[in-house]
């Protein structure tokens, strides 16, 4: 990820950032994100344990608090 350009700039950002890389998630596959969202502004998430984007497992940041 790469330091925020738009103004203003955070007076507290580390010259590196603040992840080194992002972790995988529990099934070993790489976080996704969309931006703009199909969701909200930011869409993050897993395709969960079948690996396949667009399936019922996927998991992500609207389906948080859903039963």
């Amino acid at each position: 990820m790469t330091a925020p350009a738009a103004e203003p700039h955070a007076r507290n950002y580390p010259e590196g950032g603040y992840i080194r890389r992002l972790p995988q998630d529990p099934w070993g596959n790489e976080y996704q994100l969309l931006s703009p969202g199909q969701h909200g502004a930011i869409d993050v998430f897993s395709v969960g344990p079948d690996g396949m984007p667009d399936t019922n497992d996927d998991i992500g940041n609207w389906t948080l608090g859903k039963k």
